[in-house]
């Protein structure tokens, strides 16, 4: 993420060792990794960051007391467990991001000019700490969202579309096209929803000249397609 010029992009990766070091090489404000921070042997994600950062692992007393509420909630006389106190180890000068609706809190961690979030895997758990902690980190930034436009195109199947969309991406490169078709292609009218918008600032004025090229270039396949602005 990147608050500069008022404008947000987002970048997907996986994760490991090399790629959070290599996501770091961008200087992103904002680094999230999602799943990974249970007590299994297998939940390595705050592991591999520490590494990662090179910062040691050591035991979050607030991510303690945290854990230790919730299971004050379910046992009369909660044990913390090697397995428990995982959840509680956390890399050297993270800050433990209450989990309103599990056990794992949530990690906020800074490196350099990025700003690292580790949420838990499980959807609920990561919505509800996203919403209680992250939102009102990232609307600190006060970024603009990409501005976005729906095209609704039926009459081709979504292989006739890509060499158009190809053809695009050459034309636009700072706007990013993604086809979604919907129902089946051997339907009776299938349709294919293209949403269009800015990955880069300034860039959102390209996406009306775009639109109607690709518009155009449906029609001469025999397409029909309508234009969706989208809010």
């Amino acid at each position: 993420m990147d608050p500069r010029e008022s404008h947000t992009t987002t970048r997907l990766v996986g994760f490991n060792q090399v790629g959070v070091r290599g996501s770091l090489k961008r200087n992103p404000s904002v680094l999230i990794t999602i799943g990974g921070l249970g007590p299994t042997h297998d939940d390595l994600t705050l592991a591999g960051i520490a590494r990662a950062i090179d910062k040691p692992m050591r035991l979050n007393k607030q991510a303690l007391e945290l854990v230790r509420d919730h299971y004050r909630r379910l046992e009369s006389k909660p044990r913390l467990t090697k397995y428990r106190t995982k959840m509680a180890t956390l890399p050297q000068g993270s800050v433990p991001l209450p989990n309103p609706v599990g056990t794992a809190p949530g990690v906020k961690m800074q490196q350099s000019g990025t700003t690292l979030f580790s949420l838990p895997g499980v959807p609920s758990e990561m919505k509800a700490i996203f919403r209680a902690s992250m939102i009102p980190y990232l609307e600190s930034f006060h970024t603009t969202r990409p501005k976005e436009v729906e095209i609704r195109i039926t009459g081709i199947i979504e292989s006739a579309l890509a060499p158009v969309l190809d053809q695009a991406r050459k034309i636009y490169p700072r706007l990013y096209f993604k086809s979604h078709p919907r129902g089946r292609e051997t339907g009776i009218r299938p349709l294919i929803l293209l949403h269009i918008y800015n990955v880069e600032p300034g860039a959102e004025r390209e996406i009306p000249e775009a639109s109607a090229q690709i518009m155009l270039q449906l029609a001469g396949i025999r397409a029909r397609s309508s234009l969706i602005m989208k809010k």
